[in-house]
């Protein structure tokens, strides 16, 4: 995937992105496993999920003015050190037998607000690095990929499989991975930074990027879709380790494996989402993905097979990949260079912002009607909303508002 022909820079910024996202693969099914051992309790439980959000609540936004203000590309060398030190804090706990649920939390938020910055600064330095505006729908899906590739593919099952040998052998290889991103990211020539932002003062420059956004149509529309897709994802996926064992019988060492179900479905839909919006449009497309989101979650709710439910962890997969690429090269090609990080942060504060309630609903649901009952309120949820985009996300209306951002790019050249 690396060798595309999009340049030497974005090579280098999709190696580093890689080695972050094998990091992420491991640590989260690491984690959840290690929650699962101290805990049985769903409340609790999603609890750990709803904190990993909950920066992005507080933190999405300033961060967004951060990554605006400052080179993009020295702030994901700082957050991605300050990460790499947590996950040694934790691998020290584990090692030592003296991991606790409140340490857990307090890595996860740690971890949390450090991915409200390095995310953003990633998505952020992809126009530049590719140049060419044209084609970000084929970057993005390649960065995608390679996402789904380490977070999915490969993470989870070696994670799953060396925590049930030893833990903290997880953990270890975990900071190993970001510390290899913070290596690559070294190797990243220029600078990153938006042009004549830095003398505007904070609060100023997040009130320019809500001013934006607020009078932005389709910006508009997109993140009330992202606001619901956010919040019944959380839902249905923050007991995703305890569902998978007690409804579906999938045992621990194996969960890495039932999870590159979903992951199949991505990594085909992170590849194809390009080729499909060129064939049916960009707003079809982003509908298509809503629909099929929340009959893959209604599915896996109604199942206690895991084969039916691993094919309906693809189907989900391959559409919410199809919505992230499309939506995700949408929102790049709509916003300006000084604002995307901001833009960027206000989408994360609307998209996961909801998903700490999600988790936290979900966790709720499960404990009344059992741990089928997030998949099925997801899928409710998500086939509601699919409905609105339908009706508002027409190839008619995307392609107008894409027109428009590049007449007002081209007359500010």
């Amino acid at each position: 995937m690396a060798g595309s022909g999009l340049g030497r820079n974005f090579n280098r910024l999709w190696a580093a992105a890689a080695a972050g996202n094998l990091g992420d693969g491991i640590y989260r099914v690491a984690i959840a496993l290690l929650a699962a051992r101290l805990t049985s309790d769903p409340v609790a439980f999603s609890a750990l999920t709803a904190l990993g959000y909950l920066p992005w609540l507080v933190l999405g936004l300033p961060a967004g003015a951060l990554v605006d203000r400052y080179d993009r590309r020295r702030l994901a060398l700082l957050v991605g050190v300050v990460r790499t030190s947590a996950l040694a804090t934790l691998l020290g706990a584990v090692a030592l037998d003296r991991a606790s649920l409140w340490l857990l939390y307090t890595v996860v938020v740690v971890l949390g607000a450090c991915e409200t910055i390095y995310d953003n600064t990633l998505i952020s330095m992809l126009p530049a690095a590719v140049g060419d505006r044209g084609r970000l729908e084929t970057a993005n899906g390649r960065l995608q990929g390679a996402e789904l590739l380490a977070q999915s593919f490969v993470g989870p099952p070696l994670a799953s499989a060396l925590f049930a040998l030893l833990a903290s052998a997880a953990f270890g290889l975990n900071a190993a991975c970001y510390a290899l991103a913070v290596l690559l990211l070294l190797a990243l020539p220029g600078t990153f930074r938006a042009p004549d932002e830095r003398r505007t003062p904070m609060v100023r420059a997040m009130g320019q990027a809500l001013r934006f956004v607020r009078g932005h149509e389709m910006h508009r529309t997109i993140l009330s879709v992202v606001l619901v897709l956010g919040f019944a994802n959380a839902m249905a996926t923050a007991l995703i380790v305890l569902w998978t064992r007690e409804v579906l019988g999938v045992p621990e060492a194996a969960f890495g494996f039932f999870v590159l179900t979903g992951a199949v479905g991505a990594l085909i839909g992170s590849q194809t989402a390009a080729p499909v919006a060129r064939r049916i449009g960009r707003g079809r497309t982003m509908a298509l993905s809503a629909v099929v989101t929340g009959l893959g979650m209604l599915l896996a709710g109604a199942t206690r097979s895991p084969y039916v439910a691993g094919a309906a962890w693809a189907l989900s997969g391959w559409a919410i990949l199809l919505w992230n690429v499309i939506y995700g090269s949408l929102r790049q090609r709509l916003t300006p260079d000084p604002l995307l990080g901001r833009t960027i942060g206000i989408y994360r504060v609307v998209a996961w912002g909801a998903m700490p309630l999600g988790a936290l609903v979900g966790g709720v649901l499960a404990g009344i009607g059992g741990l089928r009952a997030p998949f099925l309120a997801a899928g409710v949820l998500t086939l509601a909303i699919s409905v609105y985009a339908v009706l508002r996300l027409t190839n008619a209306r995307v392609e107008a508002a894409i027109a428009e951002a590049d007449a007002a790019a081209s007359g500010t050249a």
